[in-house]
């Protein structure tokens, strides 16, 4: 009796909606064939069965399901479906009730934590048995008060945020980096490849050859404190352009070149404007970077997006007046603040200290392009 399982799609979402069953209850299914269309706030996906057998769903269409979380199951044959319909019927009939109050199903627990939703909230619903879906009509009464009801988006954002500050210890670090060289380097690989290249650009391609160095920044961490580093140098960065934020990641980023890192970015640039990401593009982050350049953001505290085990942050190209060690006349010199939230349960101030110093000499030396042009 295989469960199917709700994938994690993307890093800065907690949950999607099950838009659509392709099969009907019972009906049987080949593996690798289209069962359930999901969408998150961001992209949608189609999920497809993992084995051949008969769908028994237990989720309903329309209705918001926690990444993880059981939405059917698989039945070698009817008659081991017809068994399990029994238990469960047994299980609701024989089911205590609490404090005298209805009979809560899983995904509707689940709903009800996310959402917030009281135990009166509750009460009104009415019913011995409450689903997912009684829950869900509870959204817009608990905002009918004369409050701002926040978009999915937004309760999506807010959920993950959340979690993130309720699971991971995080500690935060800054960082003055000098970029003259750099952008001078960026401008002049800009105008000799017909690529426009800038800091973020230059930034991803540094922190993708990161990985072998700095393993406890690049990977996952799992709620029984296990770590699983990855080497693939996938890194998510953010854009929010109006239409939401969107956090993509560019894959495999330690085998492009910068130019290939600048189209990417670009392409990703077009899909947040259009609000056009896949599912595929949310996905797989191993690190994320916050970008948030407008004028006079000096930098920005990013929040960690679980299961991942640090951020970085970059503020806008600050100027400032400085004198050559050799005490010649002042010159202008341009600098960012650079800033890392670290998991402090994996990672100590001395690791984020040496990955931002890392990250530094690699920005503020003249050679760096020289690097980047290449694979």
């Amino acid at each position: 009796m295989p469960s199917i399982l709700v994938p994690t799609i993307n890093s800065n979402e907690s949950a999607a909606k099950l838009l659509a069953w392709k099969k009907a209850p019972g009906e049987s299914v080949q593996c690798g064939e289209t069962i359930a269309i999901f969408e998150t706030t961001k992209a949608s996906f189609d999920l497809a069965a993992e084995q051949a057998g008969i769908l028994h769903p237990v989720a309903a269409e329309n209705t918001e399901c926690a990444f993880g979380s059981v939405v059917g199951y698989i039945f070698a044959d009817e008659a081991e479906r017809a068994a399990f319909q029994n238990n469960e019927t047994e299980k609701v009939r024989s089911a205590p009730e609490t404090q005298g109050g209805p009979v809560i199903t899983h995904a509707a627990r689940e709903l009800i934590a996310k959402l917030g939703i009281t135990a009166e909230q509750i009460q009104t619903i009415g019913k011995k048995v409450v689903k997912a879906e009684d829950v869900e009509k509870l959204v817009p009464a608990a905002s009918a008060s004369g409050g701002v009801a926040l978009s999915a988006q937004q309760r999506a954002i807010a959920g993950v945020v959340k979690r993130s500050h309720a699971q991971i210890p995080d500690s935060f670090l800054v960082k003055k980096i000098r970029v003259d060289a750099a952008l001078t380097a960026l401008a002049e690989f800009s105008r000799s490849e017909k690529v426009f290249a800038n800091l973020p650009d230059l930034l991803v391609w540094v922190l993708a050859r990161l990985p072998e160095k700095f393993p406890l920044f690049f990977g996952a961490f799992s709620d029984d404190l296990q770590f699983f580093p990855s080497v693939a140098g996938n890194i998510g960065v953010t854009f929010d352009l109006g239409r939401g934020l969107f956090i993509p990641v560019i894959k495999d980023a330690g085998r492009l070149s910068l130019g290939e890192i600048a189209k990417t970015m670009m392409a990703f640039r077009m899909k947040a404007m259009r609000a056009s990401f896949q599912a595929a593009d949310l996905s797989g982050g191993d690190l994320s970077l916050s970008i948030n350049m407008d004028a006079d953001t000096l930098f920005v505290q990013p929040v960690i997006l679980p299961p991942q085990t640090a951020m970085i942050s970059i503020g806008s190209v600050q100027t400032e007046w400085v004198r050559p060690a050799n005490g010649a006349d002042l010159t202008e010199s341009r600098y960012i603040q650079l800033g890392i939230a670290f998991d402090h349960r994996v990672i100590n101030g001395f690791g984020a200290n040496g990955l931002v110093n890392a990250i530094k000499e690699q920005l503020e030396s003249g050679l760096v392009l020289t690097a980047a042009t290449a694979r």
